[in-house]
């Protein structure tokens, strides 16, 4: 018989409701000692003594253990864990038993530089459960928004975060097999014990989802196949997928859709890397954000030429970049690149989707493409809707603010026109930068 165990903090809300609960349950089984319990549940004895100490909330693995080695329902203790874990604060649970391995923590570098976006940080914050969609167009800032996100719930996610850059993956189930495949590993699972099909993989990550408590960022997705096995809804878990589409075949999944900063950011973007120089110059920090179109891609590697280069004045920028021509060869930084982000784009456009954009970039700039009746105004052709659905997809057009209306922004038209005077057709885009 071993020493008495102390008694549970009867202020310890949920937790301590929790291990009062395990305890009456050891003690309906004949009060086994925690050493016999162990043998039966695979984790040590005291493991299982912390479990009902009411300190912490256990793993729900390791509650699901304890009640097993006392004759307890897998399901009702699984309902009773989960509630407890709802009802409780994020920081009492127990740390993971992983076989020594250590809790993956995959997630990328905080981004840093991030102005705006609080109403959208409050909307992915507001949701759970569900796995969630960031869309938009290109550069517009969906992996810095996801990925402070992620961060800013990792604390909470006690069991680890889980990353994956899907571009340089394959479409389709290829592409999800490999995900499984290394966030299973990364969970725990020896490569001996991954199953073969998708479909099995995509059981177990499931399972193991639905009993730890994980943040899991898929970023630059292509297609729903690429991401579908990876999908589920948790309580206890958060998946947030980030692509340039919209992903229509995800039923049910919230979408957050990112457009340009409003001016007032832009500008503010501009102003926190050029400090007094955009003060003295108000008209020519605004000229830089109208000439980089809002574009937090676009923004951020100007703010980091700017700051490398303190001393030149933010008016000869703004001539610079004015320039024809001038706006795409500068904004480049490092592996940064607003024309290499738009080629990326464009190069997996259909050929009769470039003929579109090439077309919709020789309309006057002031106005936004609107399709209607099958006709885009001013482009004289019927357009098929699929056209003009890919090119919003795949993030080249963005969204108005009426049904059917959508905006070509400045870079992607200049862009577009600089690819038009070099290439004779669009036949030869692929050939664009090589």
């Amino acid at each position: 018989m071993g020493r008495p165990e102390k008694p549970v903090d009867s202020t310890g809300g949920a937790v301590a409701a929790f291990a009062s609960e395990l305890r009456a349950l050891r003690a309906k089984a004949g009060n086994p000692t925690y050493r016999d319990m162990a043998r039966t549940a695979l984790y040590s004895s005291s493991v299982l003594s912390s479990a009902a100490s009411g300190r912490r909330l256990p793993t729900l693995k390791v509650a699901l253990a304890f009640a097993a080695a006392c004759g307890g329902d897998r399901e009702t203790w699984r309902r009773r864990w989960l509630a407890a874990a709802d009802a409780r604060p994020a920081e009492q649970v127990e740390p993971p038993a992983r076989a020594g391995l250590p809790r993956p923590a995959q997630l990328p570098l905080r981004p840093r530089g991030l102005v705006g976006r609080d109403a959208e940080l409050a909307g992915l914050a507001a949701r759970a459960g569900a796995p969630v969609l960031v869309c938009g167009p290109v550069g517009v800032g969906k992996s810095h928004l996801a990925l402070r996100h992620a961060h800013d719930i990792a604390p909470a996610m006690v069991d680890g975060q889980l990353y994956a850059d899907l571009a340089p993956l394959p479409d389709g189930p290829a592409g999800a097999a490999a995900v499984l495949a290394g966030f299973l590993t990364a969970l725990g699972v020896p490569g001996t014990a991954l199953p073969a099909s998708v479909d099995q993989r995509a059981g177990l990550y499931r399972s193991l989802l639905a009993e730890r408590r994980l943040v899991v960022l898929m970023d630059n997705v292509r297609d729903e196949r690429q991401v579908r096995p990876l999908l589920a809804e948790t309580r206890t878990s958060v998946t947030i997928v980030v692509s340039r589409s919209s992903l229509p075949g995800l039923h049910g999944v919230p979408r957050t859709r990112l457009d340009v900063l409003p001016r007032a950011d832009a500008a503010a973007m501009i102003a926190a890397a050029a400090g007094g120089r955009a003060a003295a110059d108000p008209a020519a920090r605004d000229r830089l954000a109208a000439l980089c179109g809002d574009l937090p891609l676009a923004l951020d590697i100007l703010a980091r030429k700017l700051v490398s280069n303190p001393h030149v004045p933010l008016g000869a920028v703004a001539a610079r970049l004015a320039e024809p021509g001038a706006a795409l060869r500068w904004l480049r930084v490092g592996d940064l690149s607003v024309r290499e982000s738009l080629d990326s784009a464009c190069l997996r456009l259909s050929a009769p989707a470039w003929a579109l954009l090439t077309g919709l970039a020789t309309l006057p700039a002031d106005r936004p493409v609107v399709w209607a009746c099958g006709r885009v105004d001013g482009a004289g052709e019927p357009v098929a809707e699929d056209l003009v659905v890919e090119l919003a997809d795949a993030g080249l057009l963005r969204h108005g603010d009426r049904a059917g209306a959508y905006l070509l922004d400045p870079l992607v038209r200049a862009f577009v026109t600089t690819a038009m005077a070099v290439l004779d057709g669009p036949a030869n885009r692929e050939l664009i930068h090589r």
